[in-house]
């Protein structure tokens, strides 16, 4: 008999998007970790968010404006970026409404530009 064993860690960076937030799962946010602060945009012909980490000196340094500035949150398994402006933003690159239920995206750190990567043309089911 051949066992396979599951390992409860989580494999995929995830990312779900609720009408207030987006929240990346444990394996999404590691990269984060030192993180206080994000910069936030839309590709919009990839469809693709980017969520660039900060840490505070960058982030209170003074070099970017602080409307440009989102907090992030979370704690050991996950981290979050509030913004229901974003999130609709989102909703209109997609042609889809939040309040109607979630979302799952995968999500990977591209070294390259120092972000966070969220593929909206690829729905997690």
């Amino acid at each position: 008999m051949h066992i396979q064993w599951f390992s409860r860690a989580e494999k995929e960076a995830i990312a779900t998007i609720y009408p207030t937030n987006i929240t990346i799962n444990k394996a999404g946010s590691s990269k984060l970790e030192t993180a206080c602060a994000a910069l936030v945009g839309l590709v919009d012909e990839s469809k693709l968010v980017v969520i660039k980490p900060l840490d505070r000196n960058q982030a209170e340094d003074g070099s970017i404006e602080k409307d440009m500035l989102f907090p992030l949150s979370g704690g050991k398994t996950y981290t979050r970026v509030s913004s229901t402006d974003f999130v609709s933003e989102i909703g209109q690159l997609l042609h889809y409404d939040f309040n109607k239920g979630a979302k799952k995206f995968p999500c990977y750190f591209d070294d390259d530009e120092g972000a966070l990567i969220i593929e909206l043309g690829k729905e997690v089911k």
